[in-house]
């Protein structure tokens, strides 16, 4: 088996769905405003029936609780995609079991966002999403200040996930693994 190559997908596929994940998220929240600025002909006669201030709050509700699923599924999906990597990075050579570290690293960051920051965030996100947002809000400064620390958390596994790329798209010494045997390849 290729465990290089498994381990170098895996970790493609996690850092691909993490900044996609992002993404999406941003896209949810935008698209409360550029509903009620422009509403579809469809959905304008709601719009004008709820008013545009609560319109877009129920639209910015609905926005949050899908990224708040979203978020939450990925961490699961994380877990899993972080197990099957250990498991590969394990299985490989000795050259790329000196990988396992950052793997573990990246797996305790989603472990931390999962199981202490996430909890929080939707808490306060539900708190706060009733809250007018011309209104100040002690929860509204205790989410941001937990938004913050997740990104920092995402930002810090996902640089442990570049450097585990790098150290899996790395040719030791010149040489290649392919199914257990090493052979040398020719600078050109």
């Amino acid at each position: 088996m290729h465990t290089r190559r498994l381990a170098a997908f895996l970790l493609g596929a996690w850092l691909s769905c993490s900044l996609l994940i992002v993404l999406v998220a941003i896209h949810n929240l935008s698209a409360a405003d550029r509903l009620v600025a422009a509403p579809p002909t469809s959905a304008a006669s709601s719009v004008e029936i709820l008013g545009e201030t609560a319109a877009h709050s129920f639209l910015r509700i609905q926005a949050s609780e899908l990224n708040r699923w979203y978020f939450e599924t990925w961490e699961w999906i994380q877990l899993g995609l972080g197990a099957l990597l250990l498991v590969a990075l394990i299985a490989g050579d000795s050259a790329r079991r000196s990988a396992v570290p950052l793997c573990v690293l990246m797996l305790l960051a989603v472990v931390a966002m999962h199981f202490v920051l996430t909890p929080q965030v939707t808490r306060l996100g539900r708190l706060v999403d009733v809250i007018p947002a011309d209104q100040p809000s002690p929860d509204r400064n205790r989410l941001w200040n937990y938004n913050t620390a997740y990104s920092v958390v995402e930002g810090i596994k996902d640089l442990f996930g570049l450097m585990l790329l790098s150290s899996l798209l790395r040719r030791h010494g010149g040489r290649v693994e392919e199914e257990g045997q090493r052979r040398w390849v020719r600078a050109h």
